[in-house]
């Protein structure tokens, strides 16, 4: 099989690239700021890109945040504000299509085929108007550029203040566009400012984000200031914006974003030859924080005019609310020629009693303080996972069309045994359906390696939007400083039937689908596409995942199947403990139910031969684990 990997949910690769290379904005901006090293990838390396975007995906924009803000928007009072409530204040330009593609001031909600996912913005004043550039629904495809402009219609008096920051709320999805602050004092030329350029493709800002930009360059001290806004792209998602103000840049301001514990520069740069990602780990296990303790990193921004001595801190609370931990990093100048850097805490962090952390990062200047960035993680002796334990959507696995593969990758620090993958499923899905749990390794050469598979487990009532465990025969070794991709397939039916749910945002080209014929992208069957979710993936390291298969699974037999409602369950050298067996049918209903002390073997015949013909469920269970089976009366 032919592996491709894909860079976002939607682009196309016919190569895989190395995950380290790929790096979304934290990446990006930590190569810029910190100027530290360069990578030996030759551009040349790339395959030609083949973007795609497909309805079949689950879009999901909403974050459920582990990392939060406090950031208070009125530390600055403006001198000019407007709430987009009036559109003729307002002037929309389409310079490519003569109008028919133009910007719209109103309350509706993107309306394009992928765009309707992201809803409408949620600015403060969004219910009296907003503006919005709703490009999925006004072109019709990729080649279709697109070129518009939204002006205010008056020039604004900046006259009385040499340093000026214009301000607004916004939403933006990115998939190959590009957005601009515009601004002109002569109404002629014009300078332009980009915007959220710290997005890759396919992501999201947060629902509103607040944009601030320096424009003294242009308007400082002029009399007449006008500005715009531009979205240029060709058939993308949507941008949309609101409350725009205009004010004198303080003397005193810093904020704070991309705040990680993983150790997602540290790691980049040391581990493995870069092999190895850093993420944050949202459920980590004693023994890879013993050799990859928690480093703590952000990204520090001065969007004052005075010059900053800056560093970060960090604190640890535990779940009592005691701090455990605390750091700084070196300091660094910040000011208006260099006024953002990304900061790494000089101490790591290493837990000693298992629970939940609560992780505080801020930075701290001359005269000036950040906002606090909040981050959780719980530590445990087994359970090693990425997402955010609350589910935020999710993404078809059995299809009507196909079996997908759904992955997530996890990076290994220490030798472990892999005994069982837990997956979260989602609550729609249906009863009885089938699926299994795989292991891969990444490679960088092109192919993830195949490692093990799962026997297939059948779906009962009680796991629908809740957490199953599907152990592997015996358990999967891994090996330190080695990126694996851990997995959930399914099989092709009539309809759809299991989802999986996701929850956060994922970091890069590291989850994963596997298009097994529906059509997801370009690529052919079995290419591979990356996500911007987190699947709800997670490895377990402990041995009693294999219950089920030790247990009972090994030495469990139920014959004929399908059948005509009677059947034979047989027990063979099985541990000895109170069994019982119990037959629901897809509704969740008990139509059959015994329990008996079982020592080393038993066979019992079943008659359900007066029920209705349709699907059943079997399960066998002791005081330690259970197994269920599908059973179809014919």
């Amino acid at each position: 099989m032919r592996f491709v990997f894909i860079c976002t949910d939607y682009v196309y690769f016919n190569t895989y690239i190395c995950e380290q290379f790929l790096k979304t904005k934290k990446t990006i901006m930590k190569k810029i700021y910190l100027l530290i090293c360069a990578i030996a990838v030759s551009v040349t390396s790339f395959a030609q890109q083949n973007d795609v975007k497909t309805t079949d995906l689950s879009l999901n924009t909403s974050k459920f945040h582990y990392y939060t803000s406090t950031e208070d928007a009125s530390k600055v009072v403006p001198f000019w504000t407007d709430d987009l409530s009036n559109a003729s204040l307002w002037t929309m330009t389409d310079y490519a299509h003569g109008g028919a593609q133009n910007w719209v001031i109103g309350t509706a909600a993107p309306s394009g085929g992928f765009s309707n996912g992201m809803g409408a913005i949620a600015s403060t004043t969004a219910a009296n108007g907003f503006a919005m550039y709703d490009s999925d629904a006004l072109a019709t495809s990729a080649a279709n550029a697109q070129d518009a402009t939204l002006s205010f219609n008056n020039s604004i008096d900046c006259s009385l203040y040499q340093y000026v920051n214009l301000s607004f709320e916004s939403y933006h999805r990115v998939f190959h566009d590009s957005v601009f602050v515009e601004v002109s004092n002569d109404n002629i030329n014009w300078d332009r400012y980009q915007v959220h350029s710290d997005l890759g493709v396919n992501d999201a800002s947060d629902n509103p984000e607040v944009i601030s930009v320096n424009i003294s360059s242009t308007a400082g001290n002029q009399a007449t200031v006008w500005f715009r806004f531009r979205y240029e792209g060709e058939w993308d998602y949507a941008w949309m914006l609101d409350d725009v103000s205009i004010s004198e840049t303080p003397n005193n301001a810093a904020s704070i974003s991309d705040a990680v514990q993983g150790g997602w520069w540290v790691n980049y740069a040391n581990v493995a030859g870069g092999a190895l990602a850093g993420f944050d780990f949202t459920f980590n296990t004693n023994s890879q924080l013993a050799v990859n303790p928690y480093s703590f990193e952000a990204v520090l921004h001065n969007e004052g005019v005075a010059p900053q001595n800056m560093m970060l801190h960090a604190e640890v609370f535990n779940d009592q609310g005691t701090s455990v931990f605390s750091s700084v990093s070196n300091s660094v100048l910040l000011d208006m020629s260099h006024a953002v850097d990304t900061f790494v805490c000089n101490n790591t962090f290493t837990p000693t009693v298992n629970g939940v952390y609560e992780m505080r990062l801020w930075g701290h200047g001359d005269s000036v303080m950040t906002d606090t960035a909040v981050l959780m993680s719980v530590v445990n002796d087994d359970i090693y996972g990425r997402d955010w334990n609350q589910a935020a959507g999710s993404w078809r696995v059995g299809r009507d069309c196909g079996g997908m593969v759904l992955g997530t990758s996890l990076d290994i620090y220490a030798n472990e045994t892999v005994y069982a993958l837990q997956v979260h499923i989602d609550a729609e899905s249906v009863l009885g359906t089938s699926l299994f749990v795989a292991l891969y390794e990444n490679d960088a050469s092109g192919d993830p390696i195949y490692l093990t598979q799962s026997d297939d487990y059948t779906l009962t009532p009680n796991d629908l939007d809740n957490w199953i465990t599907v152990p592997f025969d015996g358990g999967q070794d891994v090996f330190a400083g080695t990126s694996y991709l851990a997995a959930v397939g399914g099989y092709a039916n009539p309809v759809d039937t299991f989802s999986v749910s996701v929850s956060g945002n994922s970091q890069g080209a590291t989850c994963w689908i596997q298009d097994n014929g529906c059509n997801l992208g370009s690529g052919a069957f079995g290419d591979w596409y990356w996500i911007s979710d987190i699947p709800m993936i997670r490895m377990s390291f402990d041995p009693a995942s294999l219950d089920v298969d030790n247990v009972i699974a090994g030495e469990f037999n139920m014959f004929p199947n399908p059948n005509n409602g009677v059947f034979t369950v047989e027990l063979n050298n099985v541990k000895a403990d109170d069994y019982k067996i119990t037959v629901t049918n897809i509704l969740g209903e008990t139509v059959y139910t015994s329990s008996k002390e079982i020592t080393t073997l038993t066979s019992e015949r079943i008659d359900l031969s007066d029920l209705s013909k349709g699907i059943y469920m079997l399960e066998v269970s002791n005081s330690e684990s259970t197994i269920s089976e599908k059973i179809i009366i014919e």
